[in-house]
């Protein structure tokens, strides 16, 4: 009996003591894994792809050990052990997770470095499409690792996990729970960009610069355009063109649906108003349609950008554009130049006007491209896009279904799965360029509960802060007096979601009648108001309804002066 208790005994010691050897291994490997994960941040942010590369291999290595260690049978067998084997699953949760993280970076790292280590678009204005390929079976696979990390990680969690241990891992565990949509996203968007590049054959783009001085709820009004010819993955510019190229033409406005032309009807067919609507999918195709009917080519893509997005994509840090008569033009000063100078320097000449402003928007775009989109560039696209300056459209279902799922698609979605959300757009409904200087301040005052029901409000406050003089093509072309002429008119469009209740709507505190329609599942109220100079215009809208169905945020309008929003008191 003393052999056999002793034998035990032994075999319980040495237990213990892999058991300890396993996790002091897999504690100083994870360690090394937390110490050098910001250093590697660090390195890709800076992208010097090449030295987060060899601390990426550290990083794999290091969480390889410490899964290894984890997974021996001694230390899976102490997991059993009442208290203490709720500390030893959740360290071999964590060490799972590093390693199913980290074991694809270096790989990912080499492929990116090749891809985007001189920018993503190469100094002959090519983009490494069969890099792009190479990525895409990296992202998917990487969305597979994601979740099973995450269901690692919450395999190990317990009521009985020490703070210190829980500490560490759960932050990992929400920034793992965050990632998960934006990685499905991009497991949909990369296999269709190659297509979208040109990889199965030329694809052919418009670019459609817009000009919120003349506003409408997709950006404004269509000024200029240029044609971009895209194969293999290389860029080239092939046409550029002003709307007086398009003045005779007409869109189909029964192309984009019946309900969008009922609402809008046949002025939507025009140049002017094409975008109109409260998406740029509508805007694509009817854009498409009109250029068709004007004799130029049927394009596979539509690119919508104004000067203000212009100037998101090339970022406050890009050289000065050398524009003609206005010299050397810093990227912050382009929508002024664009939206205004251009008109007080041509005057009454607007063809040489427009055909400035073609030339310069494409010099522009060719900026963007000569940069080779980098870092900065993609992150000017994201503002450019979140602030609704950029919208990009195609015609294939599914690229745009993919370009939906990206968000860049400017649309206005589906409101079930949109939250509690409002969005305000404006269009303008007298000739004039006035809009350049409205400047909207928003006010979103939600339900003071979260559950029941419950009341909101959405306020916007739409200032004209035009000066005294100003060129007379800008001034409003139907204005009798001189108040008149630098007074703008525009049409407020509110979209909600249906079952939020429209109790009252009103303008400088005074009820008004709406219309109130449906568009792409939306309720949409629009009323039109006078904004005269110096006298802020305070619209209010009245809401009620579930409290958590009620906007909480508001996005828009794509006004030239970002609009600011602000959160008032709850409402009770």
């Amino acid at each position: 009996m003393r052999v056999v208790l002793g034998v035990l005994l032994l075999l319980l010691l040495a237990w213990v003591v892999a058991v300890a050897v396993a996790g002091v291994q897999a504690g100083r490997a994870l360690q090394r894994v937390a110490d050098a994960v910001p250093v590697l941040e660090q390195q890709v942010r800076d992208e010097d792809l090449a030295a987060a590369g060899t601390t990426a291999d550290r990083v794999a290595d290091d969480a390889a050990a410490a899964d290894r260690a984890t997974a021996q049978l001694p230390y899976r067998l102490a997991e059993h052990v009442p208290r203490v084997g709720d500390q030893l699953a959740a360290v071999r949760g964590g060490a799972r997770a590093a390693a199913l993280l980290t074991q694809p970076l270096p790989d990912a790292l080499a492929v990116a470095e090749d891809v985007v280590g001189e920018g993503l678009v190469s100094a002959d204005r090519t983009v490494d499409v069969a890099g792009l390929q190479r990525l895409t079976p990296i992202v998917t696979g990487y969305r597979e690792r994601v979740a099973e990390a995450r269901a690692a990680l919450h395999a190990g969690e317990g009521p009985h996990v020490l703070d210190a241990i829980s500490e560490r891992l759960d932050p990992v565990t929400a920034q793992l729970d965050d990632l998960a949509d934006p990685l499905d996203t991009a497991a949909e968007v990369l296999p269709r960009l190659p297509a979208l590049l040109g990889a199965e054959g030329a694809r052919t783009y418009l670019v459609a610069f817009t000009n919120p001085a003349e506003i409408r709820p997709v950006q404004g009004i269509v000024g200029a355009y240029a044609y971009l010819a895209v194969e293999g993955g290389r860029i080239s510019l092939t046409r550029t063109g002003t709307d007086n190229d398009l003045y005779d033409a007409r869109a189909d406005v029964a192309a984009a649906g019946a309900e969008f032309a009922a609402l809008y009807g046949e002025d939507a067919a025009i140049v002017q108003n094409v975008t109109t609507g409260g998406s740029a999918d509508e805007a694509g195709v009817l854009t498409s349609s009109l250029v068709a009917d004007a004799g130029l080519p049927v394009p596979d893509v539509v690119v919508f950008v104004d000067p203000v997005g212009l100037g998101q994509l090339l970022g406050p840090d890009h050289a000065p554009l050398q524009l003609g008569p206005f010299g050397d033009v810093a990227t912050a000063d382009l929508a002024r130049v664009l939206m205004y100078d251009a008109y007080v320097t041509y005057g009454a000449d607007n063809d040489a006007r427009k055909l400035f402003l073609a030339a310069t928007s494409a010099a522009a775009f060719e900026a963007v491209l000569s940069d080779g989109l980098s870092t900065a560039a993609l992150d000017g696209a994201r503002t450019a896009v979140d602030s609704g300056h950029l919208a990009v459209w195609s015609s294939r279902a599914e690229e745009q279904a993919a370009l939906v799922s990206a968000g860049v698609a400017g649309v206005l979605g589906d409101p079930a799965q949109a939250g509690p959300v409002a969005r305000i757009g404006l269009t303008n409904t007298e000739p004039s360029k006035l809009d350049f200087w409205l400047q909207p301040a928003v006010e979103v005052s939600a339900p003071c509960a979260t559950t029941g029901t419950g009341r909101s409000s959405v306020q916007l406050t739409l200032t004209n802060t035009v000066p005294e003089d100003i060129p007379a093509y800008v001034a409003n072309a139907t204005a009798r007096t001189a108040a008149g002429k630098r007074t703008a008119q525009d049409t407020v469009s509110l979209w909600v979601a249906p079952w939020v209740g429209l109790d009252r709507v009103t303008v400088g505190g005074q009820p008004v009648a709406t219309a109130v329609d449906a568009e792409e599942g939306w309720r949409l109220v629009r009323l039109t108001v006078d904004v005269p100079p110096g006298a802020p215009v305070v619209v209010r809208w009245e809401l009620s309804g579930a409290a958590e169905d009620l906007p909480r945020t508001v996005t828009g309008p794509t006004t030239a002066i970002a609009p600011a929003v602000t959160t008032g008191a709850c409402a009770p």
